[in-house]
């Protein structure tokens, strides 16, 4: 897939074609994305806090912005002066979509290690069991959860759905322990477990973490739609959802 900004770049010079300059907005741009990332489109066109001004979502979870007969579109972050200080409207959009996505995965769907005792804090983190760091992160896993974080693994195989990788972590998933069959892949040991009746939900959530823009694993986030970053350790998890200067 291209860089965003480079397909923006190709973008620009689309929307501003003589042919395409009294099509509607929507059709406008999803023919200049069919030209230059068919991968993309467009899902949504609505109101930006500024008048006159339309925020178009693509598939990837990224905004531009366009106005409705002009033949001009824009990326970058929209941010807005509040308090003597700069507010980014732009990530607020992002981590509102982000918070609506993951508060809509079915529990069924992940591999949970719940906070022994009273849950203090959650966590939504994509994992791939070929990742070093992945496995770094998991061996915290026990303290984690005592420090009461309850860990919710995605599947993610950074090779691809159509892979090795993907198969193993499908049959993790459905595996009749997938918890145990999970510990023992990041400890290197063979899978011996009942592969049971099971639609494994990797696709799904590898096309999630392309829409919420993740590039790697671990990667990290909270209910709220942060993105905490990386390999973490509890008390860096901890610190990351208590950072509330990241919270708009």
């Amino acid at each position: 897939m291209r860089p965003y900004h480079s397909i923006l770049n190709v973008l620009f010079i689309a929307l501003v074609l003589p042919g395409l300059a009294t099509a509607d907005l929507r059709e406008r741009v999803a023919e200049a994305l069919a030209v230059t990332n068919p991968n993309l489109s467009v899902e949504s066109i609505s109101d930006s806090p500024v008048e006159g001004i339309k925020e178009i979502k693509l598939s990837n979870g990224k905004f531009i912005y366009g106005s409705p007969g002009s033949d001009h579109v824009f990326s970058g972050r929209l941010m807005v002066f509040s308090d003597d200080t700069l507010v980014d409207l732009t990530e607020r959009r992002e981590k509102e979509d982000r918070a609506e996505m993951l508060q809509a995965v079915n529990p069924g769907t992940t591999i949970t290690y719940p906070a022994s005792g009273e849950e203090k804090y959650e966590i939504y983190v994509f994992t791939d069991t070929t990742c070093p760091y992945c496995k770094k992160f998991h061996a915290h896993m026990d303290e984690m959860n005592e420090q009461g974080i309850t860990v919710h693994y995605l599947a993610l195989p950074r090779s691809g759905i159509n892979t090795p990788v993907a198969h193993d972590l499908a049959k993790i998933w459905c595996a009749e322990d997938p918890q145990a069959a999970l510990n023992d892949a990041f400890a290197g040991q063979p899978f011996t477990q009942k592969v049971m009746p099971c639609r494994a939900p990797v696709a799904e959530q590898y096309e999630m973490a392309q829409t919420l823009g993740v590039s790697g694993t671990p990667s990290v986030f909270s209910p709220d739609g942060r993105n905490l970053g990386g390999y973490m350790s509890p008390k860096e998890v901890i610190a990351g959802i208590n950072d509330t200067a990241n919270i708009n």
